[in-house]
């Protein structure tokens, strides 16, 4: 997050005197202050600030009684302090509570390495590298710093966060564009957009849509979205004004191409397509379709062979005009039923003169596995980072690696991610996202239905290698003084936690398996969800959504809704005037009889419950407390209606955050229901912002208004409240950005312009 002022930290002497190092983001500078004196200060290289770590000390010299203040070992500024023989100090960093010198500005920072040295000696060194716990050990000594609110970095690159899950018709294939950080899904109808920036995961249905998406499809990103089919040697061009691709793919017979590596090249402006696997053959050829004169061509290739092979993970060098391949499973003579084997070289293909080269073979492992589709190569360090797999199983796990284009070696990074492997129906792979500072794997599941399950996780970059956990030493609290040297790093940090889904296991499978059942993952247990999309996940954490089928899911939210509305439930002409109207009322009871038994059954997996009459009215009831509903808990908050202070907002928004009332749900009965709900929400929302200092909750403002707009997107006060706050965030384009994707949806919506400028909506708020 973006922010405007903070204190890093603050030392507090014998005879309190404060010393503090504190952040002004208006000016840009880290400013040494010392009692109330601005001893100095230093301005970081944008670069260095957000990208790396920055060595901050202060070194006290008690017979000149001074404090002198270094940035990454380089001298800033000093000034005169007043300090006991034998001093002793309180050391804060960020907000603290110590009387008289409490702080609440904190700029959001990453803290590690705290190190006191005394005579040069280090005396106490806190590295921080806890992942959990309000305490941290002293490597050094006998001390223990507490924290408060401790949000731990080091699971943040330890643990793969599920950012999005989701259920796509046919076969997609998905392509990344790492200069915007967005990761496409192309389906047959509709693409799908997915932001790593915000987590926002949006989907527009084509134009036009095509008759045919053969499954083994690929897609590639390089300014343009391209999407092509091997067998038929078609590249098709996506244009984003029409909404349309320009060319379409024929029905033909099962692709031979299963799992093909593919890269794009400037040197040539061309797609690489290398390897594959498809008829009981797995492949050597490499192939390229030139963009400018779509020509589709199999080069002649010269240098080391190449084994035939798929699962193979393929990544470039930032000229790309070499191409880098790891590993795979294939055969010497291409054929599967000759010798097929695991394969651990790297090669390298040079675009320019098509030459194959070995590099080196990986050390055989104790057990076998093969790779993601892709190779995520650091040019400064030339390391690469890659996922890995067993084979054997459908209950497979990914497994991130780090390893070098020098060496033959690596190293297991990171946890692993749940992973159901089907041969030709599984694929995984690897991205990276520059600015965030993210990798982001992308699972999918072609099921036997026809739909597709995807997945997408993020691990924060660089990774933790997989080591056992420190617990911390020491139990003594933390007060001492002389050399401070700790590191920091402002980071934007954005979550979205999204469930992972049960994946069922195929009928028909191209190897033999053991019998397994599908993978577990930890998901929301017993919830279900009214507001954004309807979703329900059971007593596992298993999206069970789709078992409710159209009448079910409506029978299900009348009996719900009308329930907690208040308090009454919903009468039996109410229940069989809304869902069998053109039925007599002797079949009206007898549906209703048949689909309450199925509404039950699927209930059960959900949670304990109790559907019955009460005072002539169908109630729903929650037993135990055994599964948990956003509407019920929005109902309660409504009903307590604190006051309007931050804390009661922020649990507001924890309940709607998903999006507006059952958006994608639309029924006569429930339009009043929802105008309602959204009203209320809106008017709360603004009632808050009315009375808040925009200048000192600017971020928080805009979490706001972004809930207020996912309610009513066309709410102008909410819009001149986010543009303002972004503005003092000093997110000027973002704040523009926002204005006039407003101006477009009002001018779709009503069919004219949007009356007030940029100026006027800003100033106005």
């Amino acid at each position: 997050m973006e922010t405007y002022f903070g204190y890093i930290m603050r030392v507090i002497t014998g005879n309190r005197q404060n010393i503090d190092v504190v952040y002004n983001q208006r000016l840009a500078t880290f400013n040494f202050i010392i009692g109330e004196t601005l001893a100095g200060n230093v301005t970081i290289d944008t670069l260095q600030l957000y990208g790396g770590w920055s060595r901050f000390s202060i070194r006290f010299d008690e017979p000149q009684q001074e404090a002198s203040f270094y940035v990454n070992d380089k001298f800033i500024c000093k000034g005169k302090v007043n300090l006991y023989k034998s001093p002793c100090c309180q050391i804060f960093f960020g907000t603290n509570n110590y009387e008289g010198y409490q702080t609440l500005d904190t700029p959001p920072m990453n803290i590690k390495d705290i190190r006191i040295l005394e005579d040069g000696k280090v005396k106490h060194y806190f590295p921080l590298s806890e992942v959990r716990g309000t305490e941290a050990g002293d490597s050094a000594g006998k001390r223990t710093a507490l924290i408060r609110n401790p949000a731990w970095i080091k699971p943040r690159h330890q643990n793969w966060m599920t950012v999005k899950t989701a259920t796509i018709n046919g076969s997609p294939s998905v392509a990344f564009d790492k200069q915007q950080e967005v990761l496409y899904i192309v389906a047959k109808d509709s693409l799908y957009r997915f932001s790593l920036k915000d987590l926002r995961f949006t989907g527009v249905q084509l134009a036009k849509g095509r008759e045919v998406l053969p499954a083994g499809n690929q897609s590639v990103f390089n300014k343009q979205l391209y999407n092509f089919y091997i067998d038929q040697q078609k590249v098709s061009t996506y244009d984003t004004a029409t909404r349309t691709w320009d060319v379409n793919f024929a029905t033909g017979e099962l692709t031979e191409w299963w799992q093909a590596n593919k890269f794009y090249s400037t040197v040539d402006t061309a797609i690489y397509i290398i390897g594959g696997y498809g008829q009981l053959q797995y492949k050597n050829k490499v192939q390229r379709y030139h963009i400018p004169t779509q020509q589709w061509d199999s080069l002649a290739v010269k240098g080391d062979a190449f084994m035939p092979r798929y699962l193979a993970a393929l990544g470039t060098n930032a000229a790309t005009d070499t191409a880098y391949i790891l590993g795979g499973y294939g055969s010497n003579t291409g054929d599967q039923a000759i010798n097929p084997k695991y394969n651990y070289d790297l090669m390298a293909y040079s675009v320019r003169n098509s030459t194959f080269s070995h590099i080196y073979h990986l050390p055989e492992p104790a057990s076998q596995f093969c790779f993601a589709n892709s190779l995520i190569i650091d040019p400064g360090s030339r390391d690469y980072y890659t996922l890995i797999y067993p084979t054997d199983k459908f209950n497979s796990k990914l497994q991130l690696i780090k390893g070098s284009l020098e060496t033959p070696s690596y190293q297991l990074m990171g946890d692993t991610i749940p992973y159901a492997y089907y041969d030709i129906r599984s694929y995984a792979d690897l991205y990276y996202c520059p600015a965030s500072k993210k990798l982001v794997t992308v699972t999918l599941y072609h099921e036997r239905d026809d739909v597709t399950s995807l997945k997408i996780y993020t691990l924060d970059f660089p990774p933790n290698p997989v080591v056992p956990e420190r617990a911390p030493a020491g139990k003594q609290r933390f007060g001492f003084w002389m050399y401070i040297a700790g590191g920091l790093v402002i980071l934007l940090l954005a979550y979205n936690f999204a469930r992972k889904k049960k994946v069922p296991v195929p009928a028909e499978r191209a190897v033999l398996l053991p019998d397994e059942e599908a993978p577990e993952a930890a998901a929301e247990l017993s919830t279900i969800y009214l507001f954004g999309q309807f979703e329900v996940f059971d007593k596992s954490g298993n999206d069970i959504t789709k078992q409710f089928t159209p009448l079910l899911k409506e029978l299900f939210l009348l009996l719900l809704i009308y329930t907690y509305k208040d308090g009454k439930g919903i009468s039996s002409e109410e229940l069989y005037e809304a869902l069998w109207s053109d039925k007599p009322a002797k079949d009206a009871r007898n549906n209703y009889s048949v689909n309450i038994v199925k509404l039950k059954a699927i209930l059960e997996k959900i949670g304990d419950c109790h559907i019955g009459r009460e005072s002539g009215k169908w109630k729903f009831e929650i037993l135990q407390d055994s599964m948990k509903i956003d509407y019920q808990h929005y109902v309660e908050w409504m009903a307590h209606k604190p006051a309007l202070q931050k804390p009661a907002i922020n649990e507001l928004l924890q309940i709607v955050h998903r999006g507006s009332f059952l958006k994608t749900v639309h029924y006569e009965w429930l339009d009043d229901i929802k105008a309602n709900i959204s009203g209320q929400v809106t008017d709360l929302l603004l009632q808050y912002i009315a009375v808040t200092d925009l200048q000192a909750e600017a971020e928080f403002i805009v979490k706001v208004t972004n809930a207020i707009l996912h309610f009513d997107n066309l709410n102008e006060e909410a819009l001149g409240y986010k543009c303002r706050c972004l503005i003092i965030s000093g997110r000027h384009k973002m704040a523009k950005d926002a204005y006039l994707k407003f101006t477009k949806e009002y001018k779709e919506s009503y069919g004219q312009e949007f009356g007030r400028s940029f100026t006027e909506i800003t100033l106005e708020a």
